[in-house]
Parts: C-alpha cells; sequence; structure tokens
C-alpha cells in the first residue's frame, strides 16, 4: 500500500509541476524567415495569395504527399479558405485569407491537429520588376500543455526549418517561370557594354576551332601587354560564321580601349547593347547545344542576332581538369527584328 501511496504523490507532484510550469511558461513566439527571389513582385505575391499555386512549392507537400486538400472560397481573395488533413507530421486544419494587399498577404491557420491553436501568419514583399524580398512569419500562440513542452525545445528552428524549406521551394517556384529554359538551359537578357576584342581572325576548320584558339590567344595577349592595356573581361573566341565545316572566328582577349595594332592582330568592337547569356558548364564538345538553345530563344522571341557570337571561357582549361566545371558563356547581342518592331510585336 506504501508503493501506491507514494506512487500517487508522485504522479500529483508531477501533475502539478506540469501545471505549475504551464502557468509561467511562455506562450507567444514569432517564427520569421526572409528570402530574395530574382523575380518581379508581382509573380511573387501571385504566389504566396493563392493557395493553389501555394500548393505547388508548399513544403509540406514533401512530408505527406497524401495529404487531403480542399479549397473553397474565391482563391486570392479575403476569405478564401484551404483546408488540409494529413499524417502526424502535417496535422490538420484551416488557412483562411484575412486581409490581402500588393504588399501584404495575412493568414489566419485553425490547428486541429496534433493540438487545437490558433496562429496568425503573413507573407510581406518588398522590390520591383526584377527583385524581391519576401518575409514569411508565424505567431503561434501554444496552448497548455504544449507550452511546457516548448519550454524544452527551439521553437523558432522546430518550425523555421519547414519556412525555409519553403521559401527556398517558392524561390525555384517564381524563377523559374520568369527563367524558362531551352534545351536544358536558362537564358538571361542583360545589357552589356561595348568591348574592344583583340585577336587574331581567320577561316579555320570548325573541328579545330580548340587548337586554333590555344594557337593564337597567346599572340593576342602579347598584344594586348605590348600596348599597354590589361584585359577587360576573360579570353574569348568570336564567330561570324560556321558554313561548309568551316569556322569564321578569332581567338581574342577583351579590352575597353581602341588601339592599333600590327598587321596579323586585329581589334573588333562587339556589344553595347542587348545580349543573350547561356552559362554553360562541362566540355567544349557539347556547347553546340548551348548554341541552338539560343537560336530557339531568338525564333520564339522575334530578335535578329548581331554578329559576331561569343564564346568567353570563364575557366582555365588548362588549370582544371574536371570537363564537367569548365564554365563558358555563350553570348548572343541581339535586337528586335524590324518586321516585328513594324507590326508592334
Amino acid at each position: 500500500m506504501k508503493i501506491l501511496k507514494y506512487l500517487l504523490i508522485t504522479v500529483l507532484t508531477l501533475t502539478a509541476l506540469v501545471f505549475a510550469l504551464g502557468f509561467f511558461a511562455k506562450k507567444t513566439y514569432h517564427i520569421e524567415r526572409s528570402i530574395e527571389i530574382e523575380a518581379p513582385k508581382s509573380l511573387v505575391f501571385e504566389s504566396v495569395s493563392q493557395f493553389k499555386i501555394v500548393d505547388k512549392w508548399s513544403p509540406w507537400n514533401e512530408l505527406d504527399p497524401n495529404m487531403i486538400k480542399i479549397f473553397s472560397g474565391t482563391d486570392g481573395a479575403v476569405g478564401a479558405e484551404f483546408i488540409w488533413s494529413g499524417n502526424e507530421e502535417v496535422g490538420a486544419g484551416t488557412q483562411t485569407i484575412q486581409a490581402i494587399s500588393p504588399d501584404r498577404v495575412d493568414l489566419l491557420l485553425h490547428i486541429s491537429k496534433p493540438f487545437k491553436a490558433i496562429f496568425p501568419a503573413s507573407f510581406i514583399l518588398t522590390g520591383d520588376s526584377l527583385k524581391t524580398k519576401i518575409t514569411w512569419t508565424l505567431d503561434p500562440v501554444l496552448p497548455f500543455p504544449v507550452n511546457v513542452w516548448a519550454m524544452f525545445t527551439n521553437v523558432d528552428r522546430a518550425m523555421g526549418k519547414d519556412y525555409e524549406r519553403g521559401l527556398g521551394n517558392l524561390k525555384k517556384h517564381c524563377e523559374a517561370i520568369v527563367h524558362p529554359k531551352y534545351r536544358g538551359f536558362e537564358v538571361a537578357e542583360i545589357e552589356l557594354p561595348l568591348q574592344y576584342y583583340v585577336g587574331v581572325r581567320a577561316q579555320t576548320d570548325t573541328a579545330d576551332v580548340l587548337t586554333f584558339y590555344a594557337t593564337n590567344l597567346p599572340k593576342a595577349m602579347e598584344a594586348v601587354k605590348a600596348a599597354d592595356l590589361k584585359p577587360s573581361g576573360p579570353p574569348s573566341s568570336l564567330f561570324w560564321t560556321w558554313e561548309d565545316g568551316m569556322s569564321d572566328m578569332a581567338a581574342t582577349v577583351p579590352t575597353s580601349e581602341l588601339k592599333k595594332y600590327t598587321d596579323d592582330i586585329e581589334a573588333f568592337p562587339v556589344g553595347g547593347g542587348l545580349a543573350l547569356v547561356i552559362q554553360y558548364f562541362g566540355p567544349y564538345e557539347g556547347i553546340g547545344e548551348a548554341h541552338l538553345a539560343l537560336g530557339d530563344y531568338i525564333v520564339e522571341k522575334e530578335f535578329e542576332s548581331m554578329l559576331p557570337v561569343i564564346e568567353e571561357f570563364v575557366t582555365d582549361h588548362e588549370t582544371e581538369p574536371d570537363t564537367s566545371k569548365w564554365l563558358t558563356k555563350v553570348i548572343y547581342f541581339v535586337k528586335p527584328k524590324v518586321d516585328s518592331v513594324a507590326t508592334g510585336k
């Protein structure tokens, strides 16, 4: 009987202790994570204000692919609801849009499992047509006895890891829309300044372009040095044509100034306008796919290519033996086609 008595006393003591801790334990928390996304603010806003789009990047889908989901109301408007029910990792509840503006979306989460609680949350956006900073917040109010458990847990880390993963997913989602891929490559449209490419130009067998480049690049570098200039970028090959197995090309070094050189060295003014750029990683033998991808992009966007084309060797092939790490920028300067401008396309 004494054992039962001591056991009862122990249970009552522990219960009293839990209630005492629950009375004093912190109940309110603030979770906040931010990320910068290279996408227009309007696109990011659309991706966080509509539940059906949020579902495409939600970090909780990875935890329960079989989660039951119900959407109700006008998606992207005040009153819209997302109801979910899943395994023990995602629980169950309802999200409701409370307020919405171009800079902010306020939500209210009614948690029903694994415990009952109400959590305010928000997405706060700043940015422009190029880049957006988004901050995702959560202000959980933990009920007893969950708040006692929280005393022995890093709540910010435990909940914040899902937010970090979700923002990473959101970044990938938005940037994939802004920068669609062509033949597996992302094409960037950027403005590049005028540069003078100094080097040796000639017709060579297309199969021997690397040999031509390796043979003549030292001449270009020596000419730039003799002119008391410094390279303004990585060494590059320029291409005007690829016809009948022959390439009209030059092995060059870019500079920011124009000077006179010997008869076998030329300076080619290139750029000063809109350029399409692909960053190609891999052995040189596969670079043709990057050129084809840019060709597809030019056709789709109704651009006209302005020669020469540039292959910029960012990685030194002699110092990096791993060809998968070779970075070559393929650059096409373009302008809108005349007929596209005339028709307003």
